[in-house]
């Protein structure tokens, strides 16, 4: 059980997974799964019921965000870099404000570029130092998964279908992270929203070759709205085809 809670640099070298591996491959599948048959399940609730859902979710992200935490807190590895101001992070609780609020400029957010955002980490994980049977591990994928899960059930019910004219929440939230994160950044010195130094094995690191350290900032940010542009197009096309069935 005492591996189960060690830190990644307590690993030899070799003890994580391979990206796209048989065990990345396997946490996919059973995630794409898990996508898929709750969005069915969720879709046919009755409002209250799916009210009610949304509420315990509003409650296990916290729980989820804190209980990580706590451990490396216990564990002696908790540091600035752990601070709640990766993307990821931050969705769990952009995912509170928006349950409690139901205040749609955060539901587009979260849609838009909390689900994308998850969905990246998932395919390009930088917790890959971990072998299976540990918390980090777990976690990594799981909250990262009911990010994505959540998401999905917001599309698959209606409630949330940006329209184009919503474009504009998450160019301005991007431009004012951008900018905040990297002053925190500098404040810290980390490297939230891998603003300084691209997750390995991530398309970041294609886009760091493009533009080099210079431009790399503004490379990532046109890369990001491209992919929101993209994502949200194939829901509005997906909107469109189902309802006029």
């Amino acid at each position: 059980m005492k591996d189960f809670f060690m830190f990644e640099t307590e690993y030899p070298a070799g003890s994580g997974f391979t990206l796209f591996g048989p065990c990345h491959l396997t946490w996919l599948f059973c995630i794409a799964i898990l996508i898929g048959v709750s969005a069915h399940w969720y879709q046919k609730q009755e409002g209250a019921v799916q009210r009610k859902i949304d509420h315990i979710m509003g409650i296990l992200f916290p729980v989820i965000a804190v209980y990580r935490d706590a451990v490396l807190m216990i564990t002696g590895h908790f540091d600035r870099g752990f601070l709640p101001f990766h993307l990821c992070s931050m969705a769990l609780w952009i995912a509170v404000i928006y349950i409690w609020t139901k205040n749609r400029f955060w539901g587009v957010i979260y849609v838009l570029l909390c689900v994308p955002g998850a969905l990246g980490a998932l395919l390009f994980p930088n917790w890959d130092a971990y072998p299976f049977f540990n918390y980090m591990h777990i976690h990594g994928f799981f909250s990262h998964g009911l990010i994505v899960v959540f998401g999905i059930w917001l599309i698959a019910s209606g409630r949330i279908i940006p329209d184009w004219k919503d474009f504009w929440m998450p160019v301005v939230f991007g431009v004012a992270g951008f900018f905040v994160i990297h002053w925190i950044n500098g404040i810290l010195e980390t490297n939230f929203w891998f603003l300084d130094n691209p997750s390995h094995g991530s398309p970041l690191i294609w886009i760091l070759g493009i533009t080099g350290e210079r431009g790399y900032r503004v490379g990532y940010f046109l890369f990001c709205m491209a992919v929101v542009a993209v994502w949200q197009g194939m829901l509005g096309f997906t909107h469109r085809l189902m309802t006029s069935q």
